[in-house]
């Protein structure tokens, strides 16, 4: 398994308890909900391994939270897909097999394209303006080597193209999926591996959502996806 360098998962795990303190801040977030972004913010950081238990009494001594919004926490997490509840045995990491994984990215990958293709037809030309103005930020941390930046301003890059589309509900099923595909990436490939691609396969993009040719930017956004399915494979299997 490849995981993301020591020194960021130590950043990682150093930020974790800032990350607490930061959502307790917000008076409308609830216990349920600071405990949900702190577990996934570990999932999506390999903080996690796969078929890894997560211990609840470890959790209420972490966050100081009581079993109840903690317990709401791991239900959530088991819709979402990442986590399974074992009667009498507890709560641990899903270890998915590579079909399962497989079988996700097409999903993802379809969505992606779907959203695209909207954003294609629907984005403005503001939007446009903004998008390239992230992929060059793209670029530029693109030479720092910095993957962990890299890999949030990624996700920034995607969710303007969803908020081009005007589809609301699309746009926040994708993010939960954008959720369990850096979750996958984090324990194959990293996002190292993306980095330079990543960056080649967006200026694709952002010709065809700039042309308003919305089969182009679909089949784009859909080869860009398949891509990275098939690097985060390899990775499982040379782990």
């Amino acid at each position: 398994m490849v995981r993301l360098p020591q020194s960021e998962l130590d950043r990682r795990a150093k930020g974790d308890r800032e990350h607490m303190l930061r959502e307790g801040k917000a008076p409308r977030l609830s216990k349920n909900n600071q405990v949900y972004g702190l577990i996934i913010n570990r999932l999506v950081h390999a903080r996690y391994a796969f078929g890894e238990r997560i211990l609840v009494k470890e959790l209420i001594a972490e966050t100081g939270a009581s079993r109840q919004p903690i317990m709401s926490a791991l239900n959530r997490l088991s819709a979402d897909g990442f986590v399974q509840i074992i009667p009498q045995v507890g709560c641990q990491v899903i270890d998915p097999s590579r079909d399962e994984i497989a079988d996700f990215f097409l999903m993802f990958q379809r969505m992606e394209g779907l959203l695209v293709e909207l954003a294609a037809m629907r984005r403005t030309d503001a939007q446009l303006t903004e998008l390239r103005g992230l992929q060059n930020r793209l670029i530029a941390i693109g030479q720092t080597g910095d993957a962990v930046a890299h890999a949030a301003l990624n996700r920034e890059f995607h969710h303007l193209m969803h908020a081009m589309a005007r589809s609301p509900l699309l746009d926040e099923k994708q993010r939960s999926n954008f959720n369990m595909c850096d979750f996958f990436i984090t324990h194959s490939a990293g996002f190292e591996a993306f980095m330079s691609d990543a960056v080649q396969d967006h200026e694709q993009i952002i010709d065809a959502i700039a042309r308003h040719q919305p089969e182009r930017a679909k089949l784009v956004a859909e080869a860009h996806i398949a891509a990275v399915a098939g690097a985060v494979l390899v990775g499982l299997e040379k782990g």
